[in-house]
C-alpha cells in the first residue's frame, strides 16, 4: 500500500568541477528525512544493505571491474569503524542496463526486490537525462521506502561510463555516490575553499589557517558535490563523512569517542530560528582533518516554526577537549534540496557577546573557543543596515526581515528574498534568470519591478530602506548580465494597507517581466497578461486576479513611471462550499473547469477538507476528469449516483497530479470527489493542500491507454486503402504516428527507418510519453475514424503536444495541429518497406498532399524547428 510503501524521488548527483547543476540533495546530515528528527534507514542498523551491479560494462571498465570496483567502493563505507554499516552484493541484475531499457530502473511502479547499481557505459542514458556534456557524473540515493517504519526498501544508482577517465576517477565517484546510497547528503567543509569562487577557512574569505595544497594533503570531503577530478583525494573519508554515516548508523563506539556541539540559528531578531544556515566548526589545532559542518534544519523536511528542529543543528563527531571556532558559512555552489539561505556577513559565534550587531556590538571575525558537549553555541545573525549595499551576486539572493508583517494573498510574511535579477519572493528565494509568465505564474508568490537576467555583482547597487510603515529595496544602476546597461528602480510595501508601489526610472533593459503573482500554490497557471502603463496612474486590482503581469520581449515602456498595486485578496472556494460530502455536492455542467477565480477550488484547511461535486453524462461518451494544475498531491474518485465507486486515481495525471478517463456506461448523474493523498476514503485527512485547477469534460469515443513506447492495434469501420494494400485495422503507436500491418515501439526517429520500416502515416513521430500526461481518443462513425492526441508530452519533458489524424473511408486523410512544444520530428506518410526517398517537403507551404507514395518532412530543432502549429494536412 502507498500509506506503508512509497517511492522516494530524492537522490544526489556529484559534478565535475565546471559547476554545472545537478539534481537535489541535502546539504550535511540525512539525504531523506522521514519525520522531523528522524531520517530515513536501512534496516538493522544498516547491517548487509544489498546492492545489485549491472550486467554490463562502465566505460573503460570491463563488468568484472565494475563489480568489483563497486563492492571496493561500499566496502570503504563499511570499513568505518564507529558505524554499524556493512554491504553486500545481492547479485547482478537481470539484465545488462542501456538507453533502450533503463526506465524501469529509473522509475519503477512498485519496489521489484533489486536495488540497481546501472552502469551507463556509453553515457547515452545521462544524455537522455541531462543533456550531452553536461558534467553529471553519477547518482544516487534511497528509491524506496517504508513510511510508517521508516525504513530505506530498495536504494538505485547510475553511473556515468565515459565520465570515469580511469580506476581511480570511477571509484572516487563510486565512494561519493554509494555515501548518498546510504543516505548522506553533500557536505560543504574544506572543499568550497577549491572551488574558485573566494571562500576561505573562516567568514568572509577570511583565512586564519593557512591553506593546504589538496592535491599533497587530502583535505576535500568526499561528500563534497563537485568532483576536482583523480588524484584529490575524494575516496579517502574525512572527519565529516565519517561522522555523518556514524550519525546514521552508530556503534557504540562513537558516542563513547566523540563529542557534539548544538545550537539554533537565528534570525536578526533573535527570535525566528532559520533554515538553510552551514555551520562549520575547526580544531584549532588540526582545522582541516578536524573539521565538521552541519545545516541548521538538516534533520526536518519542514520549514515552520512550530517544529522544535528548525533552525537547529550539531556538530558530531567532535575530538573530545579540543578547542573549535565555530562560524556561519555561506554554501555558494551544488545542489540541495533544503533551501539554502544566503546571507552576509558570515561570522563567528561569539558566545556571550553574540547578537545582530544592531542591539550591542558584535564584530563578524570576535570568537570564542568552544569544546564538545556544549549545548546552545547560537547564532544570531548581523542584519544589514538601511542604505548597505547588500552583497547579491550574479543570480544570487538575500533574505532580509521586514520591519512588519507583510500580507500577501492571504499570507502574512515577516522576510522578504531579495533576488539579483530584479525581484523579489515570498517564502522562497529564486534564482532564476530566465523569466517567462509559466514560471511568474507556478514559482514562489513574487513581485517583480524588473525580473531579467540583471547583473548586481558586476556595477550598481541594492539596498533597501525602512520606515515603521513602509519597506523599500532599491535597484540602481543595475547592468544587465555580464555587464550591459544601467537599471534604476524600486518596490515600496506599505504596512497599513499591504499596498505595492513599483517606480522606475531610468532603465536600458528592454526585455523583462513586471508583476506582481501570488505564485503557484494559488494562481491557476492560466491568467493572461495585461498593459501595466495602460493602468496608471490608477491602482492594478489584484483582488480579482492572483496575477497581473506584463512580459516585455524587446520594448520598454515602464521607464520613468509609477505602477500601483492594491493589496491581494484571500482568494477561496465560498462559491462551492459547504461541499465536503455527496449530499452537499456542487452541481457543475459540463464541459466545466476551475481556472477562472469566480469558480476558485482549494484544499483548505490541509487535512480537513474533500470536494464533491455532481455532472451529468451520457452512455457512450468517454469521462475526462483531470486535476491539471496546483502545488498539491490530489486524489479524486468517480462514483455512479448511488455512491458506487467507479474509478480513483492518484497520481495518473501531471507529477502529483490526478486524471480519470472513463466510459460512461449509462445516461444518468455522477459524482466527482477531489482530496489529497492519503486520504484514500475521501474523509478529508490529506497531507496536502491549496488551489487545485480541476477539468470535467466528456467526449466522444474511447480512450486508449498507452504507456511509454507502446502500442495498441484498433479495428477500423471501414476497409481503408493505404499505398494499394486494404487494411482493417490501424496501429496507434505512443510515439506519435500510425502504423499499418504492425505496431511500432520506436522512440528514435529517423528516415532510414521512415522509410525501411511499416507503411506509416506520422503526425509526430518522436519521443512521446502519454503515461506522463495527457490522452489518446479514437472516434468513428460510418466513414471516418479520428485519432486524437491531448496534452501529450515528450518523454520526461512535461510539455504538451496536440494533433489528430483522420482517415477517411475513400482512402483521404488528414492531419490537424493544435499547440505542439515539440521542436524536433518526422512528419509525413510513407509506404515503408525500402521505398526511395524524394526529399524533404516543405509542409507549411500547404497541400494537398499525394495519399499515397512517400512525403515527409525532418525537423531537428534549434533552426529547423516545427512550424506546423495551427495547420492542417490533407492527404489525397
Amino acid at each position: 500500500m502507498k500509506t506503508k510503501t512509497a517511492r522516494l524521488l530524492t537522490v544526489a548527483a556529484i559534478a565535475a568541477v565546471a559547476l554545472v547543476a545537478a539534481p537535489v540533495a541535502h546539504a550535511g546530515g540525512p539525504l531523506a528525512n522521514c519525520a522531523s528528527g528522524q531520517p530515513f534507514l536501512w534496516p538493522g542498523g544498516g547491517v548487509n544493505i544489498p546492492f545489485n551491479p549491472d550486467q554490463g560494462d562502465l566505460g573503460p571498465l570491463t563488468n568484472a571491474q565494475a563489480v568489483q570496483l563497486t563492492q571496493d567502493s561500499f566496502d570503504v563505507w563499511g570499513a568505518v569503524p564507529t558505524s554499524t554499516a556493512t554491504y553486500t552484493n545481492a547479485g547482478l541484475l537481470p539484465v545488462d542496463v542501456d538507453v533502450t531499457n533503463f526506465n524501469p530502473f529509473l522509475n519503477p511502479v512498485a519496489p521489484d526486490g533489486l536495488s540497481a547499481i546501472v552502469f551507463d557505459d556509453d553515457g547515452q542514458i545521462f544524455d537522455l537525462l541531462f543533456g550531452p556534456g553536461s558534467g553529471v557524473l553519477g547518482f544516487a540515493g534511497p528509491e524506496w521506502i517504508n513510511t510508517i517504519t521508516c525504513e530505506i526498501l530498495e536504494g538505485v544508482s547510475f553511473l556515468n561510463g565515459p565520465s570515469f577517465g580511469n580506476l581511480t576517477a570511477a571509484f572516487d565517484v563510486m565512494v561519493h555516490e554509494f555515501g548518498h546510497y546510504s543516505n548522506l547528503a553533500h557536505t560543504v567543509v574544506n572543499g568550497q575553499i577549491y572551488v574558485g569562487l573566494g571562500d576561505g577557512s573562516g567568514p568572509n574569505g577570511t583565512n586564519p589557517y593557512p591553506v593546504p595544497n589538496p592535491l599533497v594533503e587530502d583535505v576535500v570531503e568526499t561528500m563534497y558535490p563537485f568532483y576536482f577530478g583523480p588524484g584529490i583525494g575524494t575516496a579517502s573519508l574525512e572527519r565529516d563523512d565519517v561522522s555523518s554515516l556514524s550519525a546514521l548508523y552508530p556503534d557504540p563506539s562513537f558516542a563513547a569517542t566523540t563529542d557534539d556541539i548544538s545550537g539554533t540559528i537565528f534570525a536578526p531578531d533573535g527570535t525566528f530560528r532559520l533554515t538553510g544556515v552551514n555551520v562549520i566548526a575547526r580544531n584549532e589545532a588540526d582545522p582541516f582533518h578536524d573539521a565538521v559542518s552541519a545545516i541548521s534544519s538538516d534533520y526536518t523536511d519542514s520549514t515552520s516554526q512550530a517544529d522544535p528542529v528548525v533552525g537547529t543543528y550539531v556538530l558530531r563527531g567532535l575530538t573530545p577537549g579540543a578547542d573549535y571556532r565555530v562560524y556561519v558559512d555561506n554554501v555558494l555552489a551544488g545542489g540541495f534540496s533544503t533551501q539554502l539561505l544566503a546571507f552576509s556577513p558570515e561570522e563567528y559565534q561569539n558566545g556571550a557577546a553574540e547578537s545582530n550587531n544592531i542591539t550591542s556590538p558584535d564584530p563578524v571575525l570576535d570568537f570564542v573557543f568552544h569544546q564538545g558537549g556544549e549545548t546552545g553555541v547560537d547564532v544570531i545573525l548581523n542584519a544589514p543596515g538601511p542604505g548597505d549595499p547588500l552583497p547579491i551576486t550574479d543570480d544570487g539572493f538575500v533574505e532580509l526581515f521586514l520591519p512588519f508583517g507583510f500580507e500577501l494573498c492571504g499570507t502574512t510574511y515577516n522576510s522578504v528574498f531579495v533576488n539579483g535579477n530584479g525581484n523579489i519572493t515570498f517564502g522562497a528565494a529564486s534564482a532564476d534568470f530566465s523569466e517567462s509568465a509559466a514560471e511568474f505564474l507556478s514559482g514562489p508568490p513574487r513581485i517583480a519591478s524588473w525580473w531579467d537576467d540583471l547583473n548586481p555583482a558586476a556595477g550598481g547597487a541594492v539596498f533597501f530602506n525602512q520606515t515603521s510603515n513602509t519597506w523599500t529595496i532599491t535597484y540602481q544602476n543595475v547592468p544587465e548580465f555580464p555587464a550591459t546597461g544601467a537599471n534604476t528602480f524600486s518596490i515600496e510595501l506599505h504596512r497599513s494597507s499591504n499596498h505595492v508601489d513599483v517606480d522606475y526610472d531610468g532603465m536600458t533593459s528592454t526585455d523583462g517581466l513586471a508583476g506582481v503573482s501570488c505564485g503557484g500554490a494559488i494562481t491557476s497557471g492560466f491568467e493572461p497578461a495585461d498593459d501595466l502603463s495602460a493602468f496608471a496612474p490608477s491602482r492594478i486590482n489584484l483582488n480579482n486576479q492572483p496575477a497581473r503581469y506584463e512580459l516585455f520581449a524587446g520594448g520598454n515602456d515602464l521607464a520613468d513611471t509609477v505602477v500601483r498595486y492594491n493589496g491581494t485578496s484571500d482568494y477561496d472556494d465560498d462559491w462551492a462550499e459547504p461541499n465536503d460530502d455527496l449530499g452537499h455536492a456542487r452541481n457543475i455542467s459540463l464541459p466545466f473547469d476551475s481556472i477562472p477565480v469566480g469558480r476558485y477550488t482549494e484544499i483548505e484547511p490541509t487535512g480537513g477538507d474533500v470536494d464533491f461535486y455532481r455532472f451529468s453524462a451520457d452512455a457512450g461518451e468517454t469521462l475526462i476528469a483531470e486535476i491539471i494544475a496546483g502545488q498539491l498531491d490530489s486524489l479524486i474518485v468517480v462514483a455512479d449516483s448511488s455512491g458506487l465507486i467507479l474509478a480513483v486515481d492518484d497520481d495518473g495525471g501531471a507529477g502529483l497530479l490526478s486524471r480519470i478517463v472513463l466510459p460512461i456506461a449509462a445516461t444518468g448523474d455522477y459524482f466527482l470527489g477531489v482530496t489529497t493523498f492519503p486520504d484514500l476514503g475521501f474523509t478529508g485527512a490529506g497531507g496536502s493542500g491549496g488551489r487545485y485547477v480541476m477539468s470535467v469534460e466528456t467526449a466522444d469515443g474511447f480512450p486508449l491507454d498507452l504507456g511509454d513506447d507502446a502500442s495498441a492495434e484498433v479495428a477500423l469501420p471501414f476497409s481503408f486503402d493505404f499505398n494499394g494494400t486494404t487494411y482493417n485495422s490501424v496501429f496507434v503507436n505512443s510515439n506519435g504516428n500510425l502504423t499499418f500491418g504492425s505496431g511500432d515501439t520506436d522512440f528514435s526517429e529517423s528516415v532510414s527507418e521512415l522509410l525501411n520500416d511499416q507503411p506509416r502515416i506520422a503526425p509526430l513521430w518522436d519521443d512521446l510519453s502519454p503515461n506522463q500526461g495527457g490522452s489518446i481518443m479514437v472516434s468513428q462513425d460510418a466513414t471516418s475514424l479520428s485519432v486524437s492526441f491531448t496534452d501529450v508530452p515528450q518523454f520526461l519533458a512535461g510539455d504538451s503536444n496536440n494533433f489528430e489524424v483522420t482517415l477517411n473511408a475513400d482512402g483521404s486523410y488528414s492531419i490537424a495541429y493544435g499547440n505542439v512544444d515539440a521542436a524536433d520530428a518526422i512528419v509525413g506518410s510513407t509506404e515503408g518497406g525500402g521505398a526511395a526517398d524524394p526529399g524533404e517537403s516543405d509542409l507549411s507551404a500547404g497541400g494537398p498532399f499525394p495519399a499515397s507514395g512517400t512525403t515527409y518532412e525532418q525537423f531537428t530543432g534549434g533552426g529547423d524547428s516545427f512550424d506546423l502549429d495551427g495547420q492542417t494536412l490533407d492527404f489525397q
